[in-house]
């Protein structure tokens, strides 16, 4: 699905977003095309997400020009708050720390990779699925 804005450059779309491909393409008066795609599961998953519940939050968001934006602070903040997330159970979690203080990396990235599992998942719920 393509959302494009009602503003027009040279007969194309100011704005617009291709949700298949996760891709903003902006056109400026000088001719100039500048396309951004968005390649985490954040955004792929908010994209569709949005699409099927209030596709019309992107039409306006496409149609004031803040699609890339708006994409762009969302993917940001969810990367943020996984790994706020993801520190504060580390501080808090005696096997991680165990692992850490007896050098044993490996059991530390496995332990570290299951809490980023379910930061994941919070922030999924949290801030991409809304």
């Amino acid at each position: 699905m393509k959302f494009k804005s009602e503003s027009m450059i040279n007969g194309s779309p100011e704005w617009e977003l291709d949700t298949d491909s996760c891709t903003v393409t902006h056109r400026t008066a000088d001719g100039k095309v500048s396309e951004d795609t968005f390649h985490t599961d954040y955004i792929r998953y908010h994209i569709s997400y949005t699409v099927a519940k209030y596709p019309e939050r992107f039409k306006r968001l496409v149609n004031k020009g803040e699609i890339y934006k708006y994409l762009d602070d969302l993917e940001t903040r969810a990367f943020e708050a996984e790994s706020r997330q993801v520190e504060k159970w580390k501080e808090n979690d005696r096997e991680y720390k165990a692992a850490v203080m007896a050098g044993d990396i490996m059991k530390a990235a496995g332990l570290e990779n299951g809490l980023k599992y379910m930061a994941r998942e919070i922030v999924l719920d949290c801030m991409i699925y809304v």
